[in-house]
């Protein structure tokens, strides 16, 4: 029996519930009808892939192969997940499986899971440092004893301390005495940064946007704000400190919690509870305030005033998405309210599906729907064939499925003070999406700038997005379709991706070799998506086309040059294509179908797109974002505040003199996504040398290749970005 390595790249992809690891190649399609020897899997992913390049050929059909043919069923597999320093070990199962309905990664092996959420630590430092492979796929053999006797030891299972859940209530009490005093709540506040030895974690209060245009400390806040402080993603040993100088702060006895199992966390980035002080409404401060005692006299007697008193006090503050506003209620009464974050949401509606049928759980609920979920739920934890006792046990539940089985979330990890906030990495599929989840998604860009920009996609009925590298242009286009569909990752939307070799044929329509060795004439995706915006024309249909000027745009498109245009979209403006089949109609392009491209024009090696597409589509610039945004959401994610503010300011310097350059200019500046990590800082890894190792590896060949003809001018870019 041999042992595997195997790492996912994909967030959305969870090895757990599938029961199975899975790759990518898809354009492979089923690996299963190519002759097993390595030679074969070459000559198909020359045929099928040829942007893969000559140079990259050997390594991926090597992975490939191993992972239909030598991967044996009983091998062991372990699949790292780097967000929370842990692994999940367990057995191939079955034989190679194709699963063309799979979004991404449709090649499958099945895999029994023995261990999951096992913390890395638990394996020798060279045994740690074997799994740390960059490759997907890859042998294990330093590791392979010590994974054989994890495998064969029982999984411990703690039990989870919920003794915050007295602790919460009381800070809440204590809060709401200076509901007529905010300013000196905003004095214990900043006394408690000083007293928790953790200033540095309350700088994100301290950057409002002031009325006056200037930044500045918060001068207003709210009782869930304050919770906020300590329940965002932040270390546990943080947390603790800071909810005990709480309590020093408000004198509350104790004991203080020192564990916050089934405590959902906010995103770093989306961390308050009212917006800046410059966009403030007169009575946002004073509704959440109301909220908080409306839930704690409910929660003290639940009655027909208590109810419409919460009903009332929740829909004015409900602005936009809702899920974290039960989150704050949550805090602050946990015995009597359930938070329907994402985490929450998604474990109810996978495990308790005909009670999630009954509930709300969409990202945006009124206060009716609040009151009815808790009190069904309450309902449902009463009856005895429910398997909690409290809505901290099915909170806890909820987060221990997603992050590590049956362990418990509170579990100590070597890091620094921050750490990711777990519900801060995906929404769930199919909910509710507009421009507020894509800036709670982590988009640096203000909403007031994204507002626009699906105004456009409206209008105009195809859109643009061009930027320099790094931009997050892919990342954006994706989003914003989702927000025009409403509907998180809406299987509406379709994204491709341009590349030189692809044709009219590819894109639109061509002749196709056959099954009896004859030629078909078969649609390509763009006709697929008309078919089905055509078929429901009450939704809007988004095709997302990656780096749409990679390949001839203005052959690719053809005809549809005229047909996509916004006012060419009627059967009177209909042609024919240049394909036709017998008795066809002349075609046009439904209203409802709508385009968003990426273009990367740094890149000297792509099309250049000529006027008649420019006409069609409305064009958006992207631009580098190393503001406040992007600083809280890198420190989110570990790395240290102060440094990530000094490293912002050297890119803006560096991206001033690209601007500048008259042999460049703006479009060849150094985007946010270089320096914008997707997982957390690993331990043992500084900032410093994270921000080196991507200067170095990233950056570097981007300078040089920027400046090869005045290598001086990258160098000394380089060397001011690294500080020396």
């Amino acid at each position: 029996m041999a042992t595997w390595g195997i790492h996912n790249n994909m967030p959305a992809i969870d090895p757990r519930a599938d029961g199975a690891v899975r790759i990518g190649w898809d354009e492979m399609g089923d690996l299963s009808s190519i002759a097993p020897s390595r030679d074969a899997f070459k000559a198909s992913l020359t045929s099928r892939m040829p942007e893969i390049g000559d140079e990259r050929i050997p390594s991926s059909a090597g992975t490939l192969y191993r992972f239909v043919h030598t991967m044996q069923v009983g091998d062991i597999v372990v699949c790292p997940h780097r967000a929370t320093n842990t692994l999940d070990i367990g057995r191939v199962s079955g034989p190679y499986e194709f699963h063309p309905e799979s979004r991404a990664h449709k090649h499958w092996r099945p895999v029994t899971w023995a261990r999951i959420g096992v913390p890395r630590n638990e394996l020798s430092e060279a045994a740690q440092n074997e799994i740390s492979s960059a490759t997907t796929l890859f042998s294990v053999k330093t590791a392979e004893d010590e994974l054989e006797h994890l495998l064969a030891t029982v999984q411990p299972v703690a039990e989870p301390d919920y003794s915050w859940a007295d602790f919460f209530p009381r800070l809440a009490d204590a809060l709401l005495t200076y509901q007529g005093d905010h300013a000196a709540l905003l004095d214990r506040v900043w006394a408690v940064a000083r007293t928790s030895a953790r200033p540095q974690l309350f700088k994100y209060l301290q950057s409002d946007r002031l009325t006056d245009g200037t930044r500045g400390p918060m001068r207003d806040i709210d009782p869930f704000t304050v919770f906020g402080s300590f329940n965002r993603g932040i270390k546990q040993e943080a947390r603790a400190l800071i909810a005990e100088a709480y309590g020093d702060a408000l004198d509350l006895p104790g004991p203080f919690p020192g564990s916050f199992a089934g405590v959902p966390v906010l995103n770093n980035l989306n961390s308050w509870f009212i917006s800046w002080e410059v966009e403030r409404g007169d009575r946002d401060v004073a509704a959440l305030w109301e909220l908080a005692r409306a839930a704690v006299a409910y929660a003290a007697e639940a009655n027909e005033e208590t109810r419409e008193g919460l009903v009332t006090a929740f829909d004015a503050c409900a602005h936009g998405g809702t899920r974290k506003l039960t989150m704050g209620i949550y805090w602050i009464r946990p015995r009597t309210f359930a938070a329907y974050d994402s985490t929450n949401t998604r474990f109810l509606k996978r495990q308790f599906p005909a009670l999630a049928a009954k509930l709300s759980l969409d990202a945006t609920i009124d206060g009716e729907q609040f009151l009815a979920n808790t009190e069904a739920l309450k309902a449902w934890l009463a009856d005895g064939n429910s398997p909690y006792d409290s809505f901290p046990e099915l909170s806890q539940a909820a987060y221990s499925d997603l992050t590590a089985g049956k362990v418990p979330l509170d579990v100590e990890t070597p890091a620094t003070d921050i750490e990711p906030a777990v519900d801060a990495v995906v929404g769930v599929p199919g909910e509710t999406y507009d421009v507020s989840s894509i800036r709670d998604d982590g988009c640096f860009i203000p909403a007031a700038e994204l507002e626009p920009m699906l105004e456009r996609l409206r209008s105009r009925k195809n859109i643009i997005l061009q930027g320099p590298p790094g931009t997050g242009k892919t990342w954006l286009g994706r989003r914003l379709a989702w927000a025009l569909c409403n509907e998180r990752a809406s299987n509406r939307v379709h994204v491709l991706q341009f590349h030189p070799s692809l044709t009219y044929e590819d894109f639109v329509r061509g002749w196709r070799p056959s099954s009896n060795s004859g030629l078909l004439l078969a649609d390509g995706p763009f006709l697929d998506m008309c078919a089905r915006a055509r078929k429901d024309p009450e939704h809007p249909y988004v095709l997302v086309i990656e780096e749409v000027n990679r390949g001839n745009p203005a052959q690719v498109f053809g005809e549809l040059l005229t047909l996509i245009e916004a006012d060419k979209r009627t059967p009177e403006q209909a042609m024919s294509l240049a394909y036709p089949r017998p008795d066809e109609e002349p075609f046009f392009v439904p209203k409802n179908l709508f385009i968003i491209g990426t273009m990367n024009v740094a890149d000297r090696s792509l099309a250049i797109v000529d006027m008649a597409l420019r006409r069609r589509f409305a064009f958006i610039e992207l631009r580098p974002l190393f503001g406040d945004d992007w600083v809280e959401h890198v420190s989110g994610l570990g790395y240290d505040r102060e440094p990530l503010e000094k490293y912002g300011e050297r890119l803006d310097v560096l991206n001033s003199a690209i601007t500048k350059d008259a042999a460049l200019g703006r479009q060849y500046c150094v985007g946010h996504s270089y320096f914008t990590p997707t997982t957390a800082l690993e331990s043992g890894l500084g900032t410093d040398e994270w921000w080196r190792r991507v200067v170095d590896t990233d950056v570097r060949p981007l300078l040089e290749e920027y400046w090869f003809d005045r290598p001086e001018l990258a160098e000394g870019a380089l060397k001011k970005l690294l500080g020396s």
